[in-house]
């Protein structure tokens, strides 16, 4: 029993280390790649404001606390801002920031198989247009903002839209980044995924006390689809493929122009090297010491998104 409960403890120690790496490396990517979109705010760094609603969300472990602070640091980069939860096949108004009526989002209720939220919620992607297109009785009933758009990102945690985030420039007009609130809402969904799978995992202190051992299975193979391993498993490459997505959806968003130079010079890991390595770094943090550090996901992603599926736009020193 002494030896069971230390080994507990020494699997408990190791992925708690693991887990606070993977959150020190996804903030840190992600304010990297920021800095060149983002506007100085008066009297801060560019990225001040990111910095800091990233830091906030990531000292909460509830998801209540996490969600507001999610909010809190949207109202940095809107007008307003309102978290609608998916229920089925509607959306429940759950808290907003800079409404008149903020008293009435709670009563709010909004078909999500249509208009705007349907396309966010089918194509797991931010997704912008009129505001008349997110719901028109809620835009009159919370004043229409001054550009008349909206935009809806949604929340994704374990492979499932669980909320949508509605933002616009408010009535006010105030500007609307929404470079920086795609990446506070991935963020916030990284961080819920990661505490699920801690508290789902059943030890005392929320943390898994069964982490993967590398030998426990037979490395996969690479280029296997997850659907072909033991139930067991399946799960975690699935996971691996979602966050090595993730990764390079990253890349390609905030480096368009050097992928679309990169294509036509056929020499992309030579202008993205160290966008690449540095997200290939961020995926072994959390992988490679797994079954699934073989599979090779993080490079059929590069291959896939960047390079539109042909390896040889990524130049003869790409190393796969």
């Amino acid at each position: 029993m002494a030896d069971t409960q230390k080994l507990h403890s020494e699997f408990a120690e190791l992925l708690n280390t693991r887990v606070e790496e993977l959150r020190s490396s996804l903030s840190s990517e992600m304010r990297r790649k920021l800095e060149a979109t983002l506007e100085p705010a008066p009297g801060t760094a560019p990225t001040d404001q990111l910095n800091s609603a990233i830091d906030s969300m990531q000292q909460f472990t509830s998801q209540a606390d996490i969600l507001r602070s999610l909010l809190d640091g949207a109202a940095r980069f809107s007008g307003r801002s309102a978290l609608f939860i998916v229920k089925g096949n509607g959306l429940t108004g759950w808290q907003g920031r800079g409404f008149a009526y903020e008293d009435k989002l709670k009563s709010t209720n909004i078909d999500a198989g249509h208009g705007l939220a349907g396309r966010a919620i089918r194509d797991r992607a931010a997704a912008a247009a009129a505001a008349q297109e997110f719901d028109a009785g809620f835009v009159s009933q919370q004043g229409a903002p001054s550009d008349g758009n909206a935009w809806l990102l949604p929340l994704v945690v374990r492979d499932k839209v669980a909320a949508l985030l509605y933002s616009d420039v408010g009535t006010q007009g105030k500007k609307l980044d929404s470079s920086a609130l795609q990446v506070l809402v991935r963020s916030a969904g990284q961080w819920l995924e990661i505490l699920t799978s801690r508290k789902s995992s059943g030890s005392q202190d929320g943390v898994s006390s069964a982490v993967p051992s590398p030998s426990s299975h037979a490395a996969a193979p690479r280029g296997a689809v997850a659907e072909s391993f033991p139930p067991e498993e399946q799960e975690m490459h699935t996971k691996a493929k979602r966050f090595a997505k993730l990764l390079v959806d990253e890349i390609r968003l905030y480096n368009q122009a050097k992928v679309k130079e990169g294509r036509q010079n056929r020499d992309l890991y030579r202008i993205l090297r160290e966008d690449i390595e540095k997200s290939r770094d961020t995926y072994n943090r959390r992988y490679s010491n797994t079954s699934v550090a073989e599979a090779g996901y993080f490079t059929q992603e590069v291959i896939r998104i960047l390079a539109d599926n042909d390896a040889s736009l990524l130049g003869s020193d790409f190393p796969g």
